[in-house]
């Protein structure tokens, strides 16, 4: 429905060298965008961290768009300003803005209650995923204000409501929705839209690579109702290619809902499921019975 549509749009995905990242990018791609991505991996991390900037890049090209991969350490706000400096320098102009960058340990503690979790798993997942969305909003803005139009789609899920994983990312994906909600609000007078985006559940390459780290429950979730990192990308080109998208500036949108009310699908031309808005906890998430 989008190919061809954002030929003239710039867009930048943070965080875009693996899973729902580099799907938004290809997706994008399709649609025909110019697409920059940051990260902080050029080369290929192998089977512990797998995908790289360079392979992004690549799959963009082959997709339609033509890719650009800055290096980029999001917990560095220098380092984030030098990339809407080059943005400014080479393009002029920014269109869309996906926030998506987020820093997670190797393995995401499950059910552990959060007087045992170290301090530090809270700042290392508001620093690079909560704040840094806000510092990159911060250097986007401005890129958009002249022509008076502009989308900043923020990567979440359904953690922002329900409990998943750990008290800390539950916090910090309530906080993506919450500052989208904001944004929208003082961004409506600019013509200028923000929302935050749930794609379902994921079948990203860290999944397929140590399916061992994934609690047994939820991946038959992902096995029965998943779908690829790309779904969402063809969220985020549908809206960046909708004159109306103000109208749903501020809202949390489903990845699965949008494709019903677009006409895209995922890769393999079907419609995964909604993930649910049911703020109860899914039963694989239950807390740890202390002795």
């Amino acid at each position: 429905m989008t190919k061809g549509r954002l030929r003239d749009r710039i867009v930048l995905v943070t965080g875009g060298s693996r899973g729902v990242g580099k799907g938004v990018a290809i997706g994008l791609a399709e649609a025909g965008a110019t697409v920059i991505v940051t990260a902080r991996t050029r080369n290929s991390g192998g089977s512990e961290w797998p995908g790289s900037l360079d392979e992004t890049i690549a799959a963009i090209d082959a997709a339609g768009g033509r890719g650009i991969g800055l290096l980029c350490d999001h917990s560095d706000d220098g380092s984030v300003k030098e990339i809407f400096d080059l943005v400014r320098r080479d393009h002029g102009r920014l269109d869309v803005l996906v926030n998506n960058v987020f820093a997670a340990p190797n393995v995401m503690p499950v059910n552990v209650p959060f007087w045992q979790l170290p301090a530090s798993l809270w700042d290392t997942m508001h620093r690079v995923g909560l704040r840094s969305h806000f510092v990159a909003s911060q250097f986007a803005v401005p890129l958009m204000l002249p022509q008076g139009r502009g989308l900043i789609v923020n990567t979440s899920s359904g953690g922002g409501i329900r409990y998943t994983f750990n008290v800390p990312f539950g916090v910090q994906k309530s906080g993506v929705d919450r500052m989208a909600r904001d944004m929208a609000h003082e961004l409506q007078p600019f013509g200028i839209a923000a929302v935050s985006i749930w794609p379902g559940y994921i079948k990203s390459e860290k999944l397929a690579a140590q399916p061992d780290r994934v609690p047994p429950a939820l991946a038959r979730l992902i096995a029965e109702r998943g779908e690829t990192p790309v779904f969402a990308g063809r969220a985020v080109a549908a809206l960046a290619a909708d004159p109306g998208v103000m109208a749903k500036s501020g809202q949390i949108l489903l990845a699965s809902e949008l494709a019903a009310e677009y006409g895209f699908t995922d890769i393999d031309g079907k419609v995964p499921p909604p993930p649910s808005r049911d703020p109860a906890p899914l039963s694989v998430f239950r807390p740890t019975v202390m002795p």
